[in-house]
């Protein structure tokens, strides 16, 4: 009988630790899992919050950049649109528009047709000046169409064109002209345009196309 009682005790305490270490390792498996738990959830929002710090720093950074860019080729831009002399001068020193741009009856032919310049009542004789420096690109005559014309070009794809004109002595294609430069002179009435009296017919052309000359000089109405 005593024998059987400290094997009986001795059963309860092994089984009393037995119960208390596996309580003990349930309790530190809870809060080893808890721990990981915690630090794999903070660094999963580390890495979010770096990841989308950067991809923002990145965008913004690409924005910049870009916007950067635009502003320097708009600079860029600016500075070829201003690059050239284009502030025109009159061409004749009496104002006196007579024919602008646009469709309009041509009392010597009789008919309508695109006027694509304008005239300039004159005197035989008046001088013609160069409205913007250039070179002079041709010199033609044909008293039956437009009498004496001469073109020159200038930057910025601009070219000016005097018609009914007699051309200055010595100017020939190829010169180079100074703006204001007297070029030619106010020839007699002739040609298609005749009835209309003595006159410079003057005309712009902006990349080959015919632009009224109103964009660039500035007439005043008597």
């Amino acid at each position: 009988m005593n024998d059987q009682q400290p094997k009986s005790k001795n059963k309860k305490l092994l089984t009393y630790y037995l119960i208390l270490g596996a309580c003990i390792l349930i309790i530190a498996a809870v809060a080893i899992a808890v721990t990981l738990s915690l630090t794999l959830g903070k660094d999963d929002m580390t890495i979010d919050g770096d990841d989308d710090q950067t991809l923002d720093g990145d965008d913004t950074d690409k924005d910049d950049g870009k916007d950067d860019d635009n502003d320097s080729d708009d600079d860029d831009d600016d500075a070829d649109d201003t690059g050239g002399e284009t502030t025109f001068i009159m061409p004749i020193d009496e104002v006196d528009a007579i024919n602008c741009f646009g469709f309009y009856h041509n009392s010597t032919l009789d008919k309508y047709y695109l006027h694509t310049g304008i005239d300039f009542a004159g005197k035989a004789g008046d001088e013609v000046f160069a409205a913007l420096g250039g070179t002079v690109t041709s010199i033609t005559t044909d008293p039956v169409l437009m009498g004496t014309t001469i073109t020159i070009e200038h930057p910025d794809g601009l070219t000016t064109v005097y018609s009914f004109v007699d051309a200055a002595d010595g100017l020939k294609a190829g010169d180079t002209v100074e703006r204001g430069q007297t070029i030619a002179s106010v020839a007699e009435a002739m040609g298609q345009e005749y009835k209309d009296g003595a006159h410079l017919h003057f005309e712009v052309y902006l990349n080959g196309e015919a632009v009224d000359p109103e964009t660039y000089l500035e007439i005043t109405e008597k």
